[in-house]
């Protein structure tokens, strides 16, 4: 076996050393490099809130607007004329993105959540809508009440909103198209109104009658007749409208037009009440 010198020896020594201080460094540049590599974030996609939209806890009333009136299908419109209660509600509920799905209060329908009221005051109109939430079915047990002022030019005022925080659900719809269906019917039919009401003494149907139906600004949307059952029906895209009804001979005065709204790919139905004289 070769023997070893002294110096030899040393050099292995140091040649060992040596490698064990680069070893250190490595690993001490390693460490600084992980602590480097936990301390700095990436830049991410800016966050997105994930609330639904389609709820709000406590409703508030849209700011007053003017024309141009944005439709809740998205469509503006330019109010310069407004000529009746209904079509003042019908520029109510353009102008409020909750109020996608508003139509007359009927008694006879279980679960109507949200309805409207409109007359003629002075030289303008007054709307009040009502939006309720809660067991709807049993007649909601929380709503809220908007009122608003319609000017003859189109401008609308919040005048007053009271009622119960009420969580009101916007639907938005779909891109399909709405369906409008309007129900006319003439009474009362017998002269005497029974507890027990009689068959024979429900409304008929008011058949061959024309109903126009109009947007916000009054611009005719399409014109439907009334069949045997009284019933004429749009096909339209989700928003606010309202329709009139043609006068018929032999019943006293002509049925009240009525605002509705409806989003796309939903369907509504109205009634359109005739007066026969009968009492």
């Amino acid at each position: 076996m070769p023997q070893v010198s002294g110096r030899n020896l040393r050099r292995v020594d140091r040649v060992e050393e040596v490698m064990r201080s680069s070893i250190a460094r490595l690993a001490v540049m390693a460490s600084l490099m992980a602590s480097l590599a936990a301390c700095t974030v990436a830049p991410g996609p800016t966050p997105v809130s994930t609330a639904s939209p389609a709820t709000s806890a406590v409703p508030s009333a849209a700011p007053p607007s003017n024309s141009p009136i944005p439709n809740p299908s998205g469509t503006p419109f330019v109010v310069t004329d407004v000529s009746s209660p209904a079509q003042a509600a019908a520029v109510v509920f353009a102008s409020n993105p909750m109020f996608t799905s508003v139509s007359q209060p009927l008694p006879s329908v279980i679960g109507q959540s949200s309805s409207y009221r409109a007359a003629q005051v002075g030289d303008g109109f007054s709307v009040a809508v009502t939006l309720g939430s809660g067991d709807c079915l049993a007649g909601c047990i929380n709503s809220h009440t908007w009122t608003y002022t319609v000017s003859r030019t189109g401008t609308v005022k919040v005048v007053s909103e009271q009622g119960d925080p009420v969580e009101a659900p916007i639907d938005a719809g779909t891109s399909a198209p709405a369906t409008i269906t309007v129900h006319l019917a003439a009474g009362p039919v017998c002269p005497v109104q029974r507890d027990s009401p009689d068959p024979n003494c429900a409304p008929r149907p008011v058949v061959a009658t024309e109903v126009v139906l109009r947007d916000p600004s009054g611009a005719e949307i399409g014109r439907a007749t009334s069949d045997d059952q009284g019933t004429a029906t749009f096909s339209v895209p989700g928003g606010a409208y309202y329709v009139e009804p043609a006068s018929v001979p032999g019943y006293m005065g002509t049925a009240m037009a009525q605002a509705v709204s409806v989003p796309g790919g939903r369907s509504v139905a109205i009634q359109l009440d005739y007066d026969t004289g009968i009492r």
